[in-house]
């Protein structure tokens, strides 16, 4: 165990105001928002496992049922270990947050909250890991054997030989292990009569084996039917009991959510409504058509899939309109939240809406998460309207900023478009000629650029 920093017990209730916050926009589904909030949090009151390392896993797993994407290449890089304890540990959970199944990223999480001897934190992302180990086709002896000193630096010496067992199935011939255990089970059986009486807060809270088998499931990216249909009766139980409680209606529409199933789906639209209905809170309604676009998404790929490519078009037409509704309302009641500002622009532009689109863009770029993409945007809305000279300058104050191969790849291959159409044949082959430096066969920039040069050379222009 690596030398730990002061725990941060000073730091109690520093984060309130971001957790509570956090809490309000994770019920709006707002996943992104709701783990910067979280973080925010965290960073402030790094040793908060309730209202922060907890809640902040729960909106990541359910950011990913939803399709969320992991880490950029560009978060990996800003989110590497630096000298601050505390700002790896909030890093770790960013990029924990945005890929809960990693395991590289749990291991991250586990070293920081050590660096900080961080005690609830070390036992529970350690519960976690050893969970992914028991879900992993071939356990890992060496993330075994960090989770193994883990539990036995805060004490739990069962958790510790569950974990040194699994890592004698990997090396049953490993002496160290075998060594490991006796001392462990030796540990077990002098703080055994403990357990039942001076136990630390964080081992009373999962003291029973049944328990910690439930938070370690709960925590599980793959979940067995079994276990989904008894949330779901829990939830349902609990929502009955208190059916206007927005954490209750939340909760069982999460629980229905994850069957990933149509009449469960319809269920929670049902409840949503009806929250929607007796609350008038309009995240209620905005919920239901997650759930709609959700519905829809899945028929769309459903055609394509079975080779109806006519009527996967139309289903995409269909949901384009349905879309473009349900966010020109939401923005009508969120008219300060730039990120369902830009999903209409979004909507807008591949409706064909280039004047609406323009306008709802340029108010987004305002979010820096959503800029770049608000810009390329707007570049590829004043090209269709034909405003080509403001297209391309929008594209070149786009380009000024850090980014991407990715972004630059596409910003460049929009202004060589535009330039194209300009007539500024020279200049057009420069940007598709950087990107078929970047990527050759990126879209058709390399046929892009022979047409060019055989122009240039019919003119004259190019030897």
């Amino acid at each position: 165990m690596t030398q730990a920093e002061p725990q941060q017990s000073a730091t109690k209730g520093k984060g309130k105001a971001f957790y509570d916050r956090a809490e309000q926009v994770a019920e709006t589904g707002n996943w992104d928002f709701a783990i910067e909030m979280y973080l925010e949090g965290i960073n402030r009151e790094p040793d908060n496992m309730e209202r922060g390392h907890k809640p902040l896993r729960q909106v990541a797993i359910n950011r990913k049922a939803q399709g969320g994407k992991g880490p950029s290449m560009m978060d990996q890089l800003k989110r590497r270990p630096g000298k601050d304890p505390v700002q790896n540990l909030v890093n770790a959970e960013f990029l924990l947050g945005k890929d809960p199944g990693s395991v590289s990223y749990m291991q991250q999480v586990l070293k920081a909250a050590e660096k900080l001897d961080l005690k609830e934190v070390i036992h529970w992302i350690s519960l976690i890991l050893l969970e992914a180990q028991r879900q992993a086709k071939k356990p890992h002896k060496r993330i075994l054997l960090d989770i193994i000193k883990a539990f036995e630096h805060v004490k739990d010496y069962a958790m510790a030989i569950q974990a040194c067992d699994m890592a004698q199935g990997v090396a049953p011939d490993d002496g160290e292990l075998r060594d490991a255990n006796r001392r462990l089970s030796a540990q077990f059986t002098i703080t055994r009569g403990n357990y039942e009486g001076e136990q630390t807060d964080f081992t009373t809270r999962v003291a029973d084996m049944e328990g910690q088998q439930k938070l370690m499931q709960q925590d599980s990216m793959v979940q067995d039917e079994e276990y989904l249909l008894q949330q779901i009766k829990e939830a349902r139980q609990e929502y009955l009991e208190a059916p206007k409680v927005a954490g209750k209606i939340n909760a069982i529409v999460d629980a229905l959510l994850k069957m990933e199933n149509e009449s469960y789906e319809n269920e929670a639209i049902d409840i949503l409504s009806k929250a929607h209905k007796d609350t008038g809170a309009y995240r209620f309604k905005m919920r239901v058509g997650d759930v709609k676009i959700r519905q829809m998404t899945r028929r769309f790929r459903h055609l394509r899939d079975e080779g109806d490519p006519k009527g996967a078009a139309e289903q995409a037409q269909r949901q384009l309109a349905f879309e473009l509704d349900e966010f020109t309302e939401r923005t009508a009641n969120y008219p300060t939240d730039l990120a369902i500002r830009f999903e209409l622009g979004r909507r807008q532009f591949l409706s064909g809406l280039n004047d609406e689109a323009i306008a709802s863009l340029q108010q987004a770029q305002r979010d820096p998460r959503r800029s770049l993409r608000a810009r390329s945007l707007i570049g590829q809305a004043f090209t269709q309207k034909g405003w080509h000279r403001e297209a391309a300058e929008t594209f070149e104050r786009a380009l000024e900023v850090e980014m991407t191969e990715e972004n630059a790849k596409e910003l460049r291959y929009f202004l060589g478009d535009v330039l194209e159409r300009m007539g500024e044949l020279e200049r057009a082959q420069e940007q598709y000629s950087l990107v078929a430096q970047m990527d050759y066969n990126y879209k058709d920039a390399h046929q892009r650029i022979e047409k060019i040069r055989t122009k240039l050379q019919e003119s004259g222009k190019e030897g």
